[in-house]
């Protein structure tokens, strides 16, 4: 009998560590002062020459800086073809008015880039808010000496857009 409850407490455990090691656990965010590597000031500067085309409705300036196949992947649905996204963000009805990058990463595949960050922006469609939070996750291609946006994986984590905290060191305590 000692023996059974030995053996079912084992077992016990060892189906309960495997069941909580199915979700990953989200650690928590803490604010810190990184200094970009090199690929990450690239890709920032990149995607803020995208959205800043999108800001300016310049459509010249977007389409240059993505390739002929590109397209939008959303969860839940089919995958949006790059003339379709460009003619909604360059639409009169559409208004990317604030964004904001943050906790980007890069993976350097050579002739492409994975590149993963959060963002957040103010945005409005037909005049109700359509901004957020999103995560985002993009293929870049290299021809050349040109950087151009292959894919996107895109998926909206909150509709509502956070304030943003100063957090420059204050140099008190």
């Amino acid at each position: 009998m000692f023996f059974r409850a030995i053996v079912f407490i084992f077992w016990g455990a060892m189906v309960a560590s495997l069941a909580a090691a199915q979700e990953p656990v989200k650690p928590k965010l803490t604010p810190r002062i990184i200094t970009a590597t090199k690929q990450v000031a690239l890709f920032t500067g990149l995607e803020t020459q995208l959205l800043q085309a999108v800001q300016k409705k310049d459509k010249a300036a977007a389409e240059a800086m993505v390739t002929d196949g590109f397209n939008i992947d959303l969860p839940d649905a089919d995958p949006l073809p790059g003339d379709d996204w460009l003619d909604s963000v360059m639409a009169k009805d559409y208004a990317l008015k604030s964004y904001v990058i943050r906790q980007m990463s890069v993976v350097d595949l050579g002739d492409a880039a994975l590149v993963k960050y959060d963002r957040s922006q103010a945005s409005t469609k037909q005049g109700k808010p359509d901004g957020g939070e999103f995560f985002v996750i993009d293929l870049w291609k290299k021809t050349g000496d040109t950087w151009k946006l292959a894919n996107r994986y895109v998926a909206k984590i909150s509709s509502t857009v956070p304030t943003q905290k100063d957090i420059r060191p204050t140099g008190k305590g």
